[in-house]
């Protein structure tokens, strides 16, 4: 056989295996391959950012680059890259003269020149290495180890251009879709077999499920209000080897939009996501206003874009562990602009007045000062729901029984005493002897409407700390009231006093006259006409000394009124004998016979 038909031969050959081979008409011993390169584990790419111009230079008026100041670099994990190209010719002489001539190339040049060059040179390394024989078949199957591979570099990754990462990014999304279209699927939730183009997989987890199940689930869902639970509906996601479930993130609204959920329905999730987080973040600042109430502006949560597609793919709420806000130290950081439209009041977060500037002196505003609204809310929380022990958040229970679930972190928990449960068997808790819980599962089974339940843990701590507040209010309120009663008894016994001050003047006692002896008085007494007369000029000698005047009547009305106060103070009033008010010799008692 000659040397033309051993080319022939072997191009036959490679043609049988790569099906893809193209041969050139005019030239039959010229091919072409296009080798896929998909790497076993995703491959880094790096997008270095261009470093911020420098003041251009005094010298020659070109802007330099300063090296003190640089952007992140970006990082992107695919999975597909554009295929590399094989150019071969077949010279006369192959293959026991000469080596195959190749040349490899990819568009767009996403692969470095060196490599390409040491991918090149190893054709004909193999060619001397197997004995100068053919060995086109060894050298495809080396370049497609090596792409599987890639090329060496997933230790290192690889830096390239910003130019090269949308033609490169795209490649890699419309080859993943193009071959899981092709694939079939088990659904996860309706247990059907169904084709790629009818399913969609998680981007976190790669779990698969058919497009109708997601759709139908995730509306509903939305509808209700219970965003935290748009997330993988598979129900080994998240675990671990030791068994602990970690917290699981709601899934990102372009991935709904995949999915073929409506944008209107799409936006009211990511509404709903946002006003959570804002009032779970215990730093979001409201507008003062009682009409408006809305959050202040924040970067850790911006506002939402008119077009989802621009929804940035990392966010603070997206983060289970976003941290907090740095405060910083200038007096400009007090100042907070409400997010509403309609308002955009700029007041201050210390002292929620109207911003009077950066240098203005103020102080915090005093929790304490509540509106009725917000107490009677207060309240109800209070004494209506049972806090989660994971985030706190307060959660009632409207019917059902004592195994919840928090609606803000999905923690299990026992709503009788705030203990965590375990989410792969939650119910023996109550099925443990000689605890607070034990055959209560089905406690309050109609709901908590402020029942006084069995509750432990911090419920019942709650409880008893207002039943302590309480008491001692009603104590301070009865201490408070015995101060004001004895201040208003000495207030009125001084008066009475300051009434009686002046001393009443006691009349002299009247002497007894001895009338001078008439002629005869020894002789004889008077007869009865005349011992009544002189009865009745003595009269009024004898009454004027047993009858008191009228201001020692009164200071005596005044005194007896004074004990009966100081009894009533005392709370011994009973045993006041109320005749210290009467005189039977006052006059002024005596009721006159009617003739």
């Amino acid at each position: 056989m000659d040397e033309q038909d051993e080319r022939e031969e072997e191009l036959s050959t490679i043609s049988a295996i790569y099906p893809e081979l193209r041969v050139d008409p005019k030239q039959p011993f010229v091919a072409s391959l296009d080798l896929p390169v998909n790497p076993s584990s995703p491959l880094a790419l790096r997008f270095p950012s261009a470093p911020p111009p420098s003041p251009p230079d005094s010298d020659n008026g070109h802007f330099d680059h300063s090296p003190l100041t640089h952007l992140d670099d970006e990082v992107h994990y695919v999975e597909y890259l554009p295929p590399l190209q094989l150019n071969l010719f077949l010279p006369e002489g192959y293959p026991t003269d000469h080596a195959p001539i190749v040349s490899l190339s990819t568009t767009p040049q996403w692969l470095p020149a060196d490599k390409l060059k040491e991918l090149e040179a190893e054709c004909e390394r193999l060619w001397d290495d197997y004995g100068r024989c053919q060995i086109l078949f060894s050298y495809i199957d080396f370049l497609q180890q090596q792409a599987e591979q890639a090329f060496d570099l997933e230790a290192t990754g690889l830096d390239l251009s910003h130019a090269l990462k949308p033609a490169l990014l795209d490649y890699d999304a419309l080859t993943k879709k193009a071959t899981f279209d092709a694939g079939t699927f088990d659904c996860g939730i309706c247990l059907e077999p169904k084709k790629g183009s009818s399913c969609y997989r998680m981007r976190r987890c790669r779990h698969v499920f058919c497009q109708a199940c997601l759709r139908d689930f995730y509306n509903n869902c939305i509808a209700e209000g219970d965003v935290g639970r748009v997330q993988c509906l598979d129900p080994t996601c998240g675990k671990v080897a030791n068994k602990k479930r970690r917290k699981e993130k709601t899934l990102h609204p372009k991935e709904l939009l995949e999915m073929g959920i409506e944008e209107d329905v799409v936006r009211r999730y990511v509404d709903m996501k946002r006003k959570k987080k804002l009032e779970a973040d215990k730093t979001t600042v409201y507008c003062p206003r009682s009409w408006c109430q809305s959050p202040a502006r924040s970067t850790k949560y911006p506002p939402i874009p008119q077009d989802l597609a621009l929804y940035p793919e990392s966010s603070s709420e997206d983060e289970d562990d976003a941290e907090a806000e740095k405060k910083g130290h200038s007096p400009s950081d007090r100042l907070a602009i409400c997010s509403n439209s309609k308002c955009s009041l700029a007041f201050c977060k210390t002292c929620y007045a109207g911003w009077h500037g950066e240098f203005a002196r103020c102080w915090p505003r005093n929790p304490l000062e509540l509106s009725d609204e917000e107490k009677a809310s207060y309240d109800y929380i209070r004494s209506h729901t049972s806090p989660c022990p994971t985030c706190s958040s307060p959660t009632q229970k409207t019917m059902g029984c004592n195994h919840m679930r928090c609606f803000q972190c999905a923690s299990h928990f026992c709503y009788l005493c705030g203990a965590w449960l375990d989410a792969d068997n939650p119910y023996q808790h109550f099925n443990k002897a000689g605890t607070d819980c034990y055959q209560k599962l089905w406690e309050l089974e109609e709901g908590d409407e402020g029942q006084e339940a069995a509750f432990a843990g911090a419920r019942r701590w709650e409880q008893e700390a207002l039943a302590v507040a309480e008491a001692a209010d009603r104590e301070e309120a009865e201490a408070l009231q015995r101060q004001e009663d004895e201040a208003a008894a000495r207030e009125l016994a001084e008066r009475l006093d300051a009434h009686d001050a002046p001393a009443a003047v006691q009349p002299a006692p009247v002497e007894d006259v001895q009338q001078p002896a008439r002629r005869g008085d020894g002789r004889r007494a008077r007869g009865g006409r005349v011992a009544a007369l002189d009865g009745r000029r003595a009269a009024p000698v004898a009454r004027q000394q047993q009858v008191p005047n009228q201001q020692q009547v009164d200071a005596a009305a005044a005194a007896a009124f004074r004990r009966f106060v100081e009894l009533a103070v005392r709370d011994e009033e009973d045993g006041w004998d109320s005749d210290e008010l009467e005189d039977d010799q006052d006059e002024r008692w005596v009721i006159p016979i009617r003739q």
